[in-house]
């Protein structure tokens, strides 16, 4: 599974009576970004904890920045999202563009996620060498991938996040079991201003 150098994360505010209906079409949605604008992976699905709460909530990886125009440009030919934005019910509160730092599994599954945990903290620099050596923890107990990023855009540009999918909620507990545990990552998580942690229930 190639590994994208950017991705598009994007949050709406959704109607709790429309929001099985505007998941049928972002998945649709996701389909056309695949096959129109080179996305290398997308997911979707529902932000489960956190201010957005309830929220749709969508991510596309690109090899370029290019493929993110493309994006647009799908966007304004999409009867989906067209349909979405027109319906009254969806609102964009957030959409941020990240550039992936070099770090993740060793053997990546390509498997629909159950959920995904984002966690988000500034730093000096992305930290990669006092990561490396926490990654397996997540290999160990169950995560299915594992990407890293610094922000470029919007309010929280130059801070850093941390996704990674798990099939299970047993899995993200026995992870942050096995990394409290280690006392590398307590230095970590001393080193770093920690500021957002949630999850969001993935549909495809």
């Amino acid at each position: 599974m190639s590994s994208p150098a950017y991705i598009m994360i994007t949050v709406a505010a959704v109607a709790p009576d429309y929001l099985s209906e505007a998941l049928g079409k972002v998945g649709t949605l996701c389909g056309q970004l695949k096959d129109q604008a080179g996305a290398q992976m997308t997911r979707y699905g529902v932000m489960s904890t956190g201010e957005h709460a309830g929220s749709l909530f969508l991510s596309q990886g690109y090899s370029e920045l290019n493929g993110i125009d493309a994006a647009f440009n799908v966007y304004g030919s999409s009867a989906e999202y067209q349909a979405l934005i027109g319906s009254g019910k969806v609102s964009v509160t957030l959409r941020n563009i990240m550039r992936m730092e070099d770090i993740g599994l060793k053997s990546p599954s390509t498997n629909v996620p159950a959920y995904l945990v984002l966690t988000r903290w500034g730093s000096a620099s992305p930290m990669l060498d006092q990561m490396r050596p926490l990654v397996h923890h997540f290999e160990d107990n169950g995560a299915l991938t594992l990407r890293y990023a610094t922000i470029a855009t919007g309010s929280a540009a130059g801070r850093r996040l941390l996704g990674v999918a798990y099939p299970s909620m047993d899995a993200i507990e026995k992870t942050y079991d096995s990394l409290r545990g280690d006392p590398a990552f307590g230095a970590f998580q001393s080193d770093i201003d920690l500021n957002f942690r949630n999850i969001v229930r993935i549909v495809g």
